[in-house]
């Protein structure tokens, strides 16, 4: 007889079961435009001194960009001329051209591809000038921020108005000088090519609309 001495480990199988969780995340890009100011900006002309000397509004529009990407910011006129609503007199151009308006930025654009800007006073692009077709710009449309294209240097970084006010709050200052006779000698566009060819502008009451539009990186 064979006696064997000994210990045995026993092995139990454990018991387990479990459930998964999928989490999903939709991650939007954020283009915030906000025009923090009165959308009317008004010149009126009523002495001499104001006609020879012109007048300029600073800071007459004030805008603020909030991105989660990359972005571009650029102007232009919706029309080509100016619409009149009243004549004060008989005579004169009433087909007056957008470029008699000049605008400046407080915040100069860095994009070295951006040929057309408004780091100092210009005068601003009609629609068919600026290039804009549809709200797509071109290489010459005129751009606050950025530039056409997606090379480096081209578009101002994502982020916000509050925490980038030297990048992402803009101060733009409009200027309105006629001369006497009225023929805004500043224009890039001369009275005399537009309208009934008149050299100088007929007196009356005129409005124009300025379009700014945030895109992203183009």
């Amino acid at each position: 007889m064979v006696l064997l001495l000994g210990s045995f480990q026993s092995i139990t199988a454990q018991l387990s079961d479990e459930e998964y969780n999928y989490v999903t995340m939709d991650l939007r890009g954020i283009l915030n435009l906000t025009m923090t100011t009165n959308p009317q900006v008004d010149f009126t002309f009523k002495t001499i001194q104001e006609y020879q000397q012109g007048i300029t509004r600073f800071n007459a529009t004030q805008l603020e960009v909030d991105a989660t990407l990359a972005w571009d910011l650029f102007v232009y006129a919706s029309t080509d001329l100016w619409t009149q609503v009243e004549a004060y007199s008989t005579n004169g151009n009433n087909g007056l051209p957008a470029e008699i308006l000049h605008m400046k930025s407080s915040v100069a654009n860095t994009s070295a591809a951006a040929t057309d800007n408004l780091n100092a006073f210009v005068s601003l692009k009609g629609l068919t000038n600026s290039g804009v077709v549809g709200g797509v710009p071109a290489a010459g449309t005129q751009f606050i921020a950025g530039a056409k294209g997606t090379a480096a240097g081209e578009s101002f970084a994502p982020g916000t108005a509050a925490s980038n006010p030297d990048t992402h709050k803009f101060r733009i200052d409009m200027r309105l000088k006629p001369g006497i006779p009225a023929t805004f000698p500043q224009s890039t566009v001369t009275l005399a090519s537009v309208g009934n060819n008149a050299e100088y502008a007929q007196a009356g009451y005129y409005y124009m609309e300025v379009v700014y539009s945030l895109v992203e990186d183009l």
